[in-house]
């Protein structure tokens, strides 16, 4: 009796531990059968003789050079906006955790560029040109990808310690690699090395802001998504963007983010695309002076003369300009400059730097489109544009309100404005809006008031011979 209960002891313990087993194996089966791990590519900074510190002192220098040759929007709703989304992206980079600061350059051509320390800067045309913030985090995340990866210091060494020598390269090792290397081959200019990124270099910044953006919640997809979009802007211009001239690409570059993108898992379940902060920053961007291209701005004149005052009357010779949005007719003593939907035309002098040393129209027609908010009337985008407007520029009041107006023989407003004049003084600005498909397209005149009526006959002709392209 005793070893039959035994037997039937044993029995029952061996049934409890196969199916203590059973569990355990399909417990085993649902983690395998989850989502899988992520798989991401490691990358790490690659040879280099300077120093994390070095870095920052090289990039401060050259940042230094930088601001005095690029015309920076000093704005400062643009730059708090630009370093929050930046330096949240930089939480997540890998390695040195540098002061990272974010500034934008107030011309129209698309790019961004990184210099050693964390100095980046955004080229306005960029911030419009991206369609959603998700794109913006993801070329951020490529620029801050160049600084944890050291590019430009290591294209310094691979560049210059062949031309240092054994014994220089002994020292280096053993001292400050900054003040050994510029003493030994002489000072390099920031376009001449610390911008000039191999194709391995962008292709890696690509995948590592892929990691960021992905890290830093946003859907990494974007990144790719704006390289469409910058195709898509080779083939309407006829000509590369200026991104690709400092940032060579790289063979089946939107192929590798989406591969990263997969070795990753994926995007988030609620990875983000769009923010209203940014949609707002956008509106703001259209509602300024059109930003000219780089080549444009060293060519205005930064002041009016003397006085401030354009040397000559307007002709009256007119000349016909247009871009891929509208064409006009204005002097043929003035000027047009702008890019995409965005048109500048002013007379020699018309353009001048402001107190804050940003270019501001003092004499001249500006047009633009301005994006209001999903299913605004004309009424109440022309309203958004003037407090857009008014934001940033405080001195700015309405002499007239919106009255109904003809423009390119379509329903528009018209209305009057007074701001200071860059050119001292105050100065009289006429406002005409009109809805169309893509937005609000918008035109400003504006003169000086006690010259207004000289140019007034001038500002009416240039508005009443504007067309849309259909």
């Amino acid at each position: 009796m005793v070893t039959h209960a035994l037997h039937r002891l044993l029995a029952r313990e061996v049934r409890r531990a196969l199916a203590c087993l059973c569990i355990v194996a399909l417990c085993a089966l649902r983690v395998s059968a989850g989502p899988a791990p992520d798989q991401r590519t490691q990358l790490k900074p690659g040879w280099n003789l300077f120093t994390p510190p070095d870095d920052i002192k090289l990039g401060l220098q050259h940042s230094k050079e930088a601001e005095q040759q690029l015309p920076i929007l000093k704005d400062e709703r643009v730059e708090n906006y630009l370093n929050a989304l930046g330096k949240h992206l930089a939480e997540f980079a890998a390695g040195e955790k540098y002061p990272y600061q974010f500034k934008c350059v107030n011309v129209a051509d698309i790019n961004a560029f990184a210099l050693p320390g964390g100095y980046i800067y955004v080229n306005r045309g960029l911030l419009q040109v991206a369609d959603n913030e998700a794109q913006l985090a993801g070329v951020l995340g490529h620029e801050i990808s160049h600084v944890a990866l050291r590019h430009g210091t290591s294209q310094v060494t691979k560049s210059l310690a062949p031309s240092v020598g054994v014994a220089v390269l002994g020292n280096v090792l053993g001292n400050n690699a900054l003040g050994q290397l510029m003493t030994a081959v002489g000072a390099f200019s920031m376009n001449s090395l610390l911008l000039k990124y191999s194709r391995t270099d962008e292709s890696e910044a690509d995948i590592l802001g892929t990691q960021i953006a992905h890290d830093a919640g946003y859907d990494p997809h974007a990144l790719a998504q704006f390289f469409t979009t910058l195709g898509e802007e080779e083939k309407k211009m006829g000509v590369p963007p200026e991104f690709f001239s400092n940032h060579p690409s790289p063979e089946h570059r939107i192929e590798r983010v989406n591969e990263e993108i997969e070795k990753l898992g994926g995007p988030l379940p609620d990875a983000k695309k769009d923010s209203a902060e940014f949609r707002d920053l956008r509106r703001y961007l259209f509602s300024l002076p059109p930003a000219p291209k780089h080549v444009e701005y060293a060519e205005t004149e930064p002041v009016g003369g003397e006085s401030g005052k354009p040397p000559v009357a307007p002709s009256e010779r007119l000349q016909s300009y247009e871009n891929g949005s509208v064409k006009l007719q204005f002097p043929a003593n003035w000027k047009a400059s702008g890019q995409g939907s965005g048109m500048t035309v002013a007379p020699e002098g018309g353009l001048v730097n402001d107190e804050h040393g940003n270019r501001a129209l003092a004499y001249g027609v500006m047009v633009n489109r301005f994006e209001p908010r999903a299913g605004a009337t004309l009424d109440a985008a022309t309203d958004e544009l003037i407090a857009e407007l008014h934001r940033s520029n405080p001195s700015l009041s309405v002499q007239r309100k919106p009255e109904l107006a003809r423009l390119a023989n379509q329903r528009a407003l018209s209305a009057y404005l007074v701001n200071d004049s860059p050119v001292k003084g105050h100065e009289q600005i006429w406002l005409v809006t009109t809805m169309r498909p893509d937005g609000m397209f918008y035109v400003i005149c504006v003169a000086p008031q006690p010259e207004y009526d000289r140019y007034s006959k001038t500002f009416e002709a240039t508005v009443h011979s504007l067309r849309f392209h259909e």
